[in-house]
């Protein structure tokens, strides 16, 4: 009796389990796999900046979607369209992915390696102001001078 019940559950989850996947037409506006890397890469640039500070996407009267839609020439319901159809082309969509996130770390390399170089420049500028008014600490009959000036006659 037991394996009959087991039998039936395996049978109704194999059955249940099975879908018919819908295949998407292609869109008449399909973006290229290289315009989609970019549209991936703009999302989550804008879905960042959002999180991070979205009063500031407000104030410049910032609407993703419109944005996304205006820059790639294709409206909100193409737009749905292309990720819809590159959603359900799974190898296409990985390296699509992939390649925006491999473009993403290099966008953070540029911005580590300047966040350095500013911090370089922040040091020696401190270091600069710190011996500027360690020389203003010491009297002026007590400091030594590296160069004497001659008077011409």
């Amino acid at each position: 009796m037991k394996a009959i019940k087991c039998l039936s559950l395996l049978v109704f989850v194999l059955v249940t389990s099975c879908q018919n996947v819908e295949e998407i037409e292609e869109p008449e506006n399909l973006l290229s796999k290289s315009e989609m890397k970019d549209l991936v890469y703009d999302m989550v640039l804008l879905d960042a900046a959002a999180v991070v500070n979205e009063e500031k996407l407000n104030e410049l009267n910032i609407e993703i979607l419109q944005f996304l839609s205006q820059k790639y020439g294709i409206d909100s319901t193409d737009l749905k369209q292309n990720i819809l159809y590159y959603n359900l082309r799974f190898d296409e969509n990985s390296e699509i992915f992939e390649q925006a996130k491999d473009s993403i770390k290099r966008l953070d390399k540029v911005y580590d390696s300047i966040s350095k170089i500013r911090d370089s420049l922040r040091r020696l500028e401190k270091k600069r102001k710190d011996s500027i008014i360690k020389i203003e600490a010491i009297p002026e009959s007590k400091r030594v001078l590296k160069y004497k000036v001659k008077d011409s006659i």
